[in-house]
């Protein structure tokens, strides 16, 4: 069983805040899947990526708040049924080719 997070919206990428938003606590948990250090936020980098962020590394998710949304907001459903990382990445590919 996975971890539960909240929805993700586009406005999330704009707002200052001291609170972690939920864009945030789901990098934070693949960084954390990933072996945490570098390679977690490598980790984390494939997985966003594989999840439909197509952006440039240097890119803002506010650049394109709502492809980063909806990026977030697959992540979020599949981390809410595993938190292991090779099934989050088979399951992003077999979603990326049925796509």
């Amino acid at each position: 069983m996975g971890k539960e997070f909240s929805p993700v919206q586009a406005d999330d990428f704009s707002k200052l805040t001291i609170d972690r938003l939920p864009h945030q606590e789901i990098e934070m948990a693949l960084i954390s899947i990933g072996g945490g250090g570098v390679k977690g936020i490598d980790f984390k980098t494939e997985m966003v990526k594989a999840a439909g962020w197509n952006r440039e590394r240097l890119s803002t998710y506010s650049g394109n708040p709502e492809l980063a949304a909806e990026a977030f907001n697959r992540l979020r459903e599949l981390l809410a049924e595993t938190e292991d990382a090779g099934e989050l990445r088979s399951r992003l590919e077999d979603s990326a080719k049925a796509d």
